[in-house]
C-alpha cells in the first residue's frame, strides 16, 4: 500500500473502511482536496474515542446509501448533532444479494456471478441517492460522508461515479474501489458481533457463511465494478447520460468540480 494510501485510512475503534478521498489526480493535473469527502461503513459500534476524531472532520452531511430495514437495524450514531443525514426511499424490489443468490449455485464461482449481477442492477436503483449525493456536494455542503453497510458496493459505485466526474483516471477509480480490502471485516465482525453489514439477519450470522462464499461477498473486485460500468454503458451509453438521466446535469457536476478540486 502506498504512503498515500496508508494516510488516507482512518484507524478507528469502531469504524470500519473509513477514508478520504483526498489526493487523487484528475487527467489534467488538479486534485482532489482532502477532508471534502469521505467514505466509510456502516456508523453504528464508533467508541467515544472515535467520536473525539470524528468531531474534528467537520462533518455536514452524510449520505446513507442502505435500505430502511439496514437502517432500522444498525441506526447511525454520529457525534455531531449539526450534521445532516440524508436517506431515502427504497422503490420497489431493492436489489440485493439474498434476491440475486438464488439464481446462481451456491459456491464461490456462483456468489461472484452474483456480485456482478448485483452491480450491474445497483446503479439505476441508485439514482435518486446518486442525485441527492451529488446536489448536496454542488451545494457546498462539504464535508461529506458517504456510507451503505460495509462501505464497499452501493458506496463503491457512488465514489466510482463521483471521481468519473472529476475526470480522474479509470485506473485510479479501480485502485480506491480496490483499497477496500484493506479494510478486515472479518475482525470487526469478530469484535463487534452484533454487526449485519447489510449481509446477515438474526438467523444467519455472517460468521456461518462458509469462508469461500463470505470472502468472495466481502472482497472487492474489479470485475463487480467493470459490470456496473458496463451495464451503465449498455443502458446510457456512458456515465454523462446515465447521470443526466437521473438529474445530475452538467451544471451541477461542474459545480461539483468546482467545490471539490484544487485550482
Amino acid at each position: 500500500m502506498s504512503t498515500q494510501n496508508a494516510t488516507r485510512i482512518l484507524k478507528l475503534e469502531g469504524g470500519c473502511n473509513f477514508r478520504d478521498l483526498g489526493g487523487y489526480h484528475t487527467r489534467d493535473g488538479r486534485a482532489l482536496k482532502w477532508g471534502m469527502v469521505y467514505r466509510t461503513a456502516v456508523l453504528s459500534y464508533f467508541t467515544a474515542t472515535d467520536n473525539a476524531q470524528l468531531s474534528q472532520l467537520g462533518v455536514r452531511a452524510i449520505c446513507d446509501l442502505r435500505r430502511l430495514e439496514e437502517r432500522e437495524r444498525e441506526p447511525t450514531r454520529w457525534p455531531d448533532n449539526k450534521t445532516q443525514h440524508l436517506s431515502w426511499d427504497d422503490g420497489g424490489a431493492p436489489p440485493t444479494i439474498r434476491a440475486i443468490a438464488p439464481k446462481h449455485p451456491y459456491t464461490a464461482a456462483g456468489m461472484h456471478s452474483v456480485m456482478i449481477d448485483l452491480y450491474r442492477a445497483l446503479p439505476s436503483w441508485m439514482g435518486p441517492r446518486l442525485q441527492g449525493m451529488f446536489e448536496r456536494i454542488a451545494q457546498g455542503d462539504v464535508p461529506v460522508l458517504v456510507h451503505c453497510a460495509a462501505g464497499k458496493d452501493r458506496t463503491g459505485i457512488a465514489i466510482a461515479l463521483l471521481l468519473a466526474v472529476l475526470d480522474v483516471p479509470h485506473e485510479t477509480i479501480v485502485e480506491d474501489y480496490l483499497l477496500t480490502n484493506a479494510a478486515d471485516f472479518e475482525q470487526f465482525i469478530l469484535t463487534r458481533h452484533e454487526a449485519h453489514l447489510g449481509v446477515a439477519t438474526t438467523n444467519h450470522p455472517l460468521l456461518t457463511l462458509p469462508d469461500d462464499i463470505r470472502r468472495v461477498i466481502f472482497s472487492a473486485h474489479a470485475d463487480y465494478l467493470q459490470g456496473a460500468f458496463e451495464q451503465i454503458e449498455q443502458e446510457h451509453g456512458g456515465v454523462d447520460a446515465f447521470l443526466d438521466r437521473h438529474g445530475i446535469d452538467t451544471t451541477m457536476r461542474s459545480k461539483v468540480k468546482a467545490t471539490l478540486l484544487a485550482a
